[in-house]
C-alpha cells in the first residue's frame, strides 16, 4: 500500500489583507479539489486570529502534490495575489503514523 502525503500549510495575512487573501484562496480550493491525486484540500481560518489560514491537504503521492505546486491552480493563485498580502507562510510535509 502506498503511503499518502499530508500537507499542512500555515499562512498569515499581512495586516489589513486577510479578507482579500481569503477571496483569492477560494478559487484555489475549488480548482485543486479537481486535480489528480487530491484526496483532501480544506482551507481553515482562525476564529480568534482571522489573519491565520491553514490548508489541510492529503495527496495520493508526493509527486502528485509536487505537480500541484507547479500547476495551473497554484499559478493562477499567485497571479491573483499581491506580494504584500502574505506576512509569513510555512508548508509542512507529513506522513500519518497512527
Amino acid at each position: 500500500m502506498t503511503e499518502t502525503l499530508t500537507i499542512v500549510a500555515r499562512i498569515v495575512a499581512a495586516p489589513g489583507q486577510a479578507d482579500a487573501l481569503a477571496d483569492a484562496m477560494a478559487p484555489l480550493v475549488e480548482d485543486t479539489r479537481k486535480e489528480a491525486g487530491c484526496l483532501q484540500y480544506d482551507l481553515h481560518r482562525g476564529t480568534e486570529t482571522p489573519d491565520l489560514f491553514v490548508f489541510v491537504e492529503e495527496w495520493e503521492t508526493k509527486p502528485l502534490w509536487e505537480a500541484h505546486m507547479s500547476g495551473a491552480a497554484i499559478q493562477a493563485f499567485r497571479e491573483r495575489i499581491d506580494a504584500g498580502m502574505i506576512a509569513e507562510s510555512e508548508v509542512m510535509q507529513l506522513n500519518r503514523i497512527g
